[in-house]
């Protein structure tokens, strides 16, 4: 797979955010609640940053961010959207492949959200990402479940090769690959109902999720149904967050 151009193609609808994102926004609630937890320092780098959104919720937070992008689409419109939203010099987009930049620091947290099921050798990223953090550091990981309960309804696989995901992770492969490269792990957490999961999965239901987005009580009625799926059928998600 060409990954870049698969990225552009990715991001070629994509328009300016017209807000930032808050705690009950339904697309990032979940790693906003980790993120608020966790992400307490100020140097922060986030791999594969798209146009920017948990970027630019952490610096109207007060943080300092780096995000690196393979999409010049997607760098484009996280560029404009600090000049829209009054936050230039509070976060560096960069246009490149992390896994080919050439680190002229570390960072105290890195986030690698829904990147490493896209990616050919997952072990080279993991690398890169110890790399990247300082001694001490934490890095936030996102991925998708290998445990999904539409997968057994053979519901994902189209979905899947739309989205680009090579592979999915259970919680326990995840942390066997990420504690072999030196990390430990601090926090897990299995997420993402099969209610949830059905809104991305399903074009039709997209609608859903742009209400859900702007409405926090709409967002919040879907997240308490969600976790009644959850704990019935298993989750669609997987949030970690490890210590160098």
């Amino acid at each position: 797979m060409d990954f870049k151009k698969f990225y552009e193609k990715y991001h070629e609808g994509r328009l300016l955010p017209k807000r930032i994102i808050g705690k009950k926004d339904f697309t990032y609630r979940h790693i906003v609640l980790v993120l608020d937890k966790y992400c307490t320092n100020k140097d922060i780098l986030d791999v594969g940053s798209g146009v920017g959104t948990l970027d630019l919720y952490l610096a109207s937070k007060g943080r300092n961010v780096t995000g690196i992008e393979i999409s010049e689409r997607a760098v484009d419109i996280a560029n404009k959207s600090l000049e829209a939203f009054d936050l230039k010099g509070k976060v560096k987009f960069i246009l490149g492949n992390f896994l080919k930049l050439e680190p002229k620091g570390k960072y105290a947290f890195v986030i690698c959200s829904e990147v490493l099921e896209h990616l050919k050798d997952d072990k080279i990223a993991v690398k890169m990402i110890h790399r990247l953090a300082k001694r001490g550091g934490l890095a936030m990981i996102t991925v998708p479940s290998k445990n999904a309960p539409l997968i057994k309804f053979g519901a994902i696989e189209a979905f899947d090769k739309r989205s680009g995901h090579l592979r999915r992770y259970t919680l326990e492969s995840l942390s066997a690959l990420l504690e072999k490269h030196n990390f430990k792990v601090v926090y897990s957490k299995k997420t993402e109902g099969i209610l949830r999961n059905s809104l991305y999965v399903f074009k039709f239901l997209h609608p859903i999720i742009r209400v859900a987005n702007r409405f926090s009580l709409v967002s919040d009625m879907i997240t308490f149904l969600d976790n009644i799926t959850l704990a019935l059928f298993g989750e669609s998600q997987i949030i970690v967050v490890v210590k160098k």
